[in-house]
């Protein structure tokens, strides 16, 4: 099935410290595997080949993108800082791969943020590129390993699935972009294809020992596969559709399968800078971060009351949460059930004030396909809204109250 989805937990990854970490529950847990440099037109045809069965399996069981776009510097340093801290580079300072500038002190890797809500969280980074671990502070991780080569990278990776008590595991394989470098990052360029066949296998090692866990039936996974970059020549860091145009998957816990598409919404670094709008319909690298922290800190209460000093740009693509980046404290007072649905569902009104809003459903292109008004609504009140024949897909749910707007994906199935 292919969907256009702007999933329902976009939640505004802007969040504040305070007082006290909450208990959560130990069974949610990360598995994230980064492949540096590897173009979206080239894995689609490695998976067309069938030469990369291991990630097709991932985007087979949940939801992918093969129109993530980056919105900043193409390098590895800034790329991976994007996905890791959930914001862009104006914000965590890394501009290069030496990472030079960096502020992660004020805008730290996401398993720091975890341990806010978390704090017994056990987070283990395993890469072959040594700056990613040797320039990177405040990054939260219990153990840094730097194997030497990707091999040993799955090897040790392997091993550390193996501890019952590992929460968050990151695995980062650089083989694909150092072909790459060599020569070429163009799917014409055999060398760089078996590059991209060969680091499924190891992705395939991974995935295997995670299944293997004893108590994995029981523990509620999820699993993000994603690249930093593409490339053009030998070389990346510029504003090519080659460089920018990316992908990513994500399956696992409540995560249904859909396809994503989307347009490029433009960039912060070159050319139009995106709108929020563009941003909403696309998935960007900084919603890496945003899904995981939504993932792992399933008490939405400590997420909420941790909610301006985090100040991340990304979303969450979660299929779980209400919570979205133009909502402020409006949003907690409406909920869509059921969701996912047939067409047919109710908006619940829960606030603590009669009042009558302006209620408006659109598709993904700003098409208006349903509107009305809920009037004089006070607690528990609700309405049934059915748009059981349109095509299956993802549409907005626009809810005006006030000065505010209230957003939420309505997924149709």
């Amino acid at each position: 099935m292919k969907t256009k989805l702007l999933l329902q937990s976009f939640i505004a990854c802007a969040m504040t410290f305070t007082s006290l970490a909450q208990d959560a529950d130990d069974s949610y847990k990360l598995l994230f595997i980064g492949i540096d440099g590897c173009r979206s037109d080239a894995l689609q045809q490695q998976i067309t080949n069938g030469n990369a069965p291991n990630i097709k399996s991932v985007m087979d069981a949940g939801l992918y993108t093969f129109d993530s776009w980056h919105l900043g510097i193409t390098s590895s340093g800034p790329s991976w800082s994007d996905m890791l801290t959930g914001v862009w580079e104006g914000k965590h300072g890394v501009t290069s791969n030496n990472y030079t500038g960096s502020n992660y002190n004020t805008f730290p890797y996401f398993p720091k943020r975890v341990k806010e809500c978390r704090p017994n969280a056990k987070a283990v980074q395993i890469t072959s590129w040594s700056p990613m671990s040797d320039n990177v502070y405040n990054d939260g991780w219990n153990s840094k390993i730097v194997p030497p080569t990707d091999d040993a990278c799955a090897s040790v990776a392997v091993t550390q699935l193996a501890d019952a008590s590992l929460d968050i595991l990151f695995v980062h394989f650089d083989d694909v972009d150092g072909a790459g470098h060599s020569n070429g990052f163009n799917p014409a360029v055999s060398s760089y294809m078996n590059a991209i066949a060969y680091a499924d296998t190891k992705v395939g090692q991974v995935l295997q020992a995670l299944y293997a866990r004893p108590n994995y039936a029981n523990e509620k996974w999820v699993i993000l596969l994603t690249t930093d970059h593409g490339g053009t020549g030998t070389t990346h860091g510029g504003n090519s559709n080659d460089e920018r145009h990316i992908w990513w998957t994500a399956a696992g816990y409540n995560i249904p399968h859909l396809q994503i598409t989307a347009t490029d919404p433009g960039s912060y670094q070159f050319g139009t800078p995106p709108t929020t709008t563009a941003i909403y319909n696309t998935p960007v690298l900084t919603d890496i971060a945003c899904t995981a922290i939504d993932h792992l800190i399933p008490n939405n209460t400590c997420i909420t009351n941790n909610t301006a000093a985090w100040n991340l740009d990304g979303k969450s693509w979660l299929d779980e949460g209400n919570l979205f980046v133009e909502d402020n404290d409006a949003a907690a007072a409406f909920a869509i059930y059921p969701n996912p649905n047939n067409g047919v569902f109710d908006i619940v009104y829960d606030g603590q004030t009669a009042q009558t809003f302006t209620v408006s459903v659109v598709d993904l292109n700003g098409s208006v396909i349903h509107s009305g008004d809920m009037t004089n609504y006070s607690a528990y009140s609700k309405q049934k809204i059915d748009i059981s024949s349109l095509a299956n897909g993802t549409y907005l749910l626009k809810i005006q109250t006030g000065n505010s707007i209230v957003t939420k994906r309505i997924i149709k199935r």
